[in-house]
């Protein structure tokens, strides 16, 4: 392999505060075992639990427990009831994760939350989808274009604000549109090299200069541990004080100091037509955007919400669920203030979410609300991370 043409690095992606990356598959009170006293959740191997209960005779019983599904009773609660605990069906145990924030509501119910787990391979274990960094990378490369180019950042901003006056706005249509046409005018920077290429159906991954950037799946990691965490969205009373508030969505989260790693190559010739030239050139743009979206929530929530920021100036990227949306980003780049950006992303708030009242409560900053969670009696801000270079 030419040096010259190529830069490969092994890097190192550090959890700062919690993160999780949904697999699309969200847990029921019937599928996992929950044990409040030593505040652990574990989650089972399903074709080996359902070995344990034929194997055990437990069958019906356990037929006429699903079928009979009562709020009062959780999985664990009905196993103890058949004369078996948590150290009889280790074997059926796929893994573990702290759980200190109770799970089940007391007050408005007596079952269990679902929970959202995190991604993992088929092993069993936690991971970070190359898709995911890289998609975070491309945003990052996406702002720092953005900066050097007022000429595209006011054409964009003139349709939006066009949209908007004649109520034409979409949010999802439009935003999904405006995401992809800025991709194409801002990363779609190669020429077609032959008759094959030109005619091939996806010619926008063919012109992209992102296909000259790499990047593997996680494929080890060490001081991995997971808990199963609330959401808390950070807002604001009626007399601007903070007044967080919980909500009954629970995640299996990466816990702070876990380190991931993972591989990145770049293909120079390609990477440098959106002026990228080396690995550390993309840790640049990462960091130099992360620092805007943190100065961005910082003006906004700082003042109420200063612990929620302890140790965030540590990590260069936002990583996962629960931490914005890129049509928001996109506005907040493209807009010439602040406040405009504000007044805009709200606008499209409320004609997305009828009932929240964007308009009227979002003073200070569009959405109104800090991304959290509760960590160690801590309020922290969700999905920041540090990539590096080992």
């Amino acid at each position: 392999m030419n040096s010259k043409q190529f830069e490969t690095a092994k890097m190192c992606l550090k959890v700062v505060t919690p993160i999780n990356i949904s697999d699309g598959i969200v847990l029921g009170a019937k599928d996992y075992l929950y044990d409040s006293r030593r505040q652990k959740v574990y989650f089972l191997n399903l074709h080996q639990w359902h070995m344990f209960i034929y194997k055990h005779v437990l069958l019906k019983k356990y037929e006429s427990y699903l079928a009979n599904f009562r709020d009062k009773q959780s999985l664990l609660e009905w196993l103890r009831m058949q004369g078996y605990d948590i150290d009889d069906v280790r074997t059926v145990i796929t893994s573990e994760a702290q759980a200190t924030v109770n799970l089940m509501d007391n007050e408005k119910k007596k079952t269990l939350n679902d929970i959202n787990r995190h991604i993992q391979q088929p092993d069993g274990s936690l991971y970070v989808p190359g898709s995911s960094i890289k998609g975070v990378f491309r945003t990052a490369v996406l702002y720092k274009l953005l900066q050097k180019r007022q000429d595209i950042k006011s054409k964009y901003w003139r349709q939006i604000q066009g949209k908007i006056s004649n109520n034409y706005l979409n949010p999802k249509r439009d935003f999904d549109g405006l995401a992809k046409d800025l991709e194409s005018e801002l990363l779609h920077t190669l020429r077609l090299k032959d008759d094959k290429e030109r005619n091939i159906s996806n010619k926008k991954a063919v012109c992209s200069a992102m296909r000259g950037l790499q990047v593997s799946d996680t494929y080890a990691s060490r001081n991995m541990q997971t808990a199963i965490l609330q959401k808390v969205d950070g807002g604001f009373d009626k007399f601007g004080k903070a007044s967080p508030k919980k909500l009954p969505i629970f995640r299996e989260c990466m816990l702070p100091e876990a380190e991931l790693f993972f591989d990145v190559k770049i293909e120079k010739a390609v990477m440098n037509t959106i002026g990228i030239n080396s690995v550390d050139d993309l840790l640049k743009a990462t960091h130099s955007f992360f620092a805007a979206v943190t100065d961005l929530l910082q003006q906004a929530f700082e003042k109420e919400y200063q612990e929620a920021f302890q140790g965030v100036a540590a990590g260069n990227m936002f990583l996962g669920g629960n931490t914005g949306f890129l049509s928001k980003t996109l506005l907040a780049m493209l807009a010439p203030d602040k406040d405009t950006a504000k007044n805009t992303i709200k606008v499209l708030l409320d004609k997305s979410f009828k009932n929240h009242k964007h308009l009227l409560r979002d003073k200070v900053i569009a959405p109104r609300t800090l991304k959290c969670t509760n960590y160690n009696g801590k309020l922290m801000l969700m999905g920041v991370a540090e990539v590096r270079k080992v």
